[in-house]
């Protein structure tokens, strides 16, 4: 791309290229009275659309209207030569994602929200007017004198810009798929709803130390963003308080209307958050060895024939930790599978050590009954996960998601066929199945090397800790996966202990 150091737009001479993206370069300048500014000057690509010049300036001048402390000034804006511009004041610091870069380790609960409730403070005011951000990230977020309890917004209406010229600008990008919303994902329309859920992406990163979700591709983050429920981030960091930990997974619902209904309701809920107490230095302390212990005894009882203690057993009560406990089965008896293979509609594979999934061409299904620990009153299940082993199988392994339903008719592993019990090749949705998915997982790494699929069926699981019959899952590949897009699965049976399918708990007690 061009460089303009030292090109004059209007009465701006460009003096230092700041960084650039798919919209525009940012450049450090001067006006004629020798006052710093920063002028993004946007791709010249993006002009070519007729109408472009008259969103521009509404855009452009819709932004200026915003005026709060924590969001950037736009103080002008035009074209130049066929160079279309924005003047914004100059923040002397970095971007908060330059920032996290420098950082080893994540920022505490207080240092994130007097980050993040400013921001959404800020998206309020613009919200009101009628504005939605539309692309909230750490790189749009600009900290004055390096600041974190002083951050301010940038980029008003320059995603709205694009998005509108998208049509006629080949290769414009709209969005960033680690912070967007499920329904930009969907391609439906972005409110001030979908603002708080990227920002809650934001704080999530911040109070963890990563994004909720990661992939190998734009396109396997933004399904992870529809479909996988995101791992609560105490699991991550224990002595997170429980109210911060609510609000941010409230941010972070899939279904806009169950989020916050403004961003000023977003900002006041982190306020209150931090209200109550929070666990001593001991206890956080404790609270991780504790963990660590119910870990290790675990697979200590396990290697010895015994289920580990259950939550709740006198051992665990005794323990009184505030941190959340894990509990790990692997292979039989807490987990038993069998296949159900289209080529050979009558035979069970429960004695199998490894078995395929194949779709859609071929349509397998692995169906797992999943025997759940004694469940003390009042424990609250965090996390669950099924974990299964996989080899990818053949040359012609493409793009593939794995699918996870829960089966609603009882079953044996030992007999179970496409005939016995179930009434139709595939399992019937609706009448062996829910007819939605639990998850739905890509495997656009999976499919180049071996390794642990990880199935998140937290869903399933509460509902049958609720009281619903507990029947298992069932796993396939999507209607949407490359025909030929084959996997080995290592079952309850497989030689090695070790590679044998897991079910991990994440849970507190009371």
């Amino acid at each position: 791309m061009t460089d303009y150091c030292g090109k004059a737009v209007g009465q701006y001479r460009l003096e230092e290229l700041l960084g650039q993206g798919a919209m525009a370069q940012v450049y450090r300048a001067r006006d004629r009275a020798g006052t710093a500014v920063a002028v993004k000057v946007l791709h010249p690509h993006l002009t070519t659309d007729a109408g472009f010049v008259e969103r521009f300036r509404r855009e452009a001048a819709a932004a200026a209207s915003v005026a709060h402390p924590h969001v950037v000034r736009v103080l002008d804006h035009g074209a130049d030569a066929g160079l279309h511009y924005i003047v914004m004041e100059w923040i002397d610091g970095p971007s908060l994602q330059a920032a996290l870069q420098e950082r080893a380790a994540p920022l505490s609960a207080d240092e994130a929200v007097r980050l993040i409730a400013p921001l959404a403070e800020a998206l309020e005011q613009a919200h009101r007017q009628g504005i939605v951000h539309r692309d909230v990230k750490p790189s749009n977020i600009l900290l004055r004198a390096g600041q974190m309890d002083d951050p301010v917004l940038t980029d008003f209406g320059v995603a709205r810009m694009v998005e509108e010229t998208l049509a006629t600008a080949a290769g414009a990008a709209l969005g960033t798929p680690t912070y967007m919303a499920p329904e930009q994902g969907e391609g439906r329309p972005a409110d001030a709803r979908s603002d708080v859920y990227s920002l809650g992406v934001v704080l999530y990163e911040l109070v963890t130390g990563r994004p909720p979700f990661e992939a190998e591709s734009p396109y396997a983050l933004i399904l992870r963003h529809i479909h996988t429920p995101p791992t609560p981030p105490r699991a991550l960091r224990p002595t997170l308080p429980r109210p911060l930990e609510a609000v941010i997974l409230r941010a972070l619902a899939k279904d806009p209307a169950e989020r916050f209904p403004t961003a000023a309701a977003f900002a006041a809920a982190l306020r209150a958050s931090l209200s109550q107490p929070a666990a001593t230095p001991f206890l956080a302390y404790a609270g991780g060895a504790i963990v660590l212990l119910l870990l290790l005894g675990a697979l200590l009882t396990w290697r010895l024939g015994r289920l580990p203690f259950l939550p709740g057993s006198p051992d665990a009560a005794s323990a009184g930790t505030e941190a959340p406990a894990i509990l790990t089965l692997q292979g039989a008896p807490a987990i038993a599978e069998t296949w159900l293979d289209p080529d050979v509609p009558d035979r069970s594979a429960f004695e199998d050590p490894k078995v395929h999934l194949q779709g859609p061409s071929t349509p397998d299904r692995l169906a797992y009954r999943l025997e759940l620990p004694q469940w003390p009153a009042g424990a609250e299940l965090l996390t669950a996960t099924l974990s299964l082993y996989t080899v990818p199988w053949g040359d012609d392994n493409r793009f593939a998601g794995v699918a996870v339903h829960r089966l609603l008719r009882d079953w044996d592993p030992a007999t179970a066929t496409y005939s016995a019990p179930w009434s139709s090749p595939g399992l019937e949705a609706g009448v062996d199945c829910d007819s939605e998915p639990t998850t739905v997982v890509t495997l656009t790494n999976l499919l180049q090397a071996e390794g642990w699929l990880e199935l998140d069926i937290t869903p399933a699981v509460r509902r049958w800790l609720a009281g619903e019959p507990n029947y298992g899952l069932s796993v396939r590949m999507t209607d949407e996966s490359w025909g030929m897009a084959h996997l080995w699965v290592y079952t309850a049976k497989y030689d090695d202990p070790n590679l044998r399918p897991k079910l991990t708990l994440v849970y507190e007690q009371p």
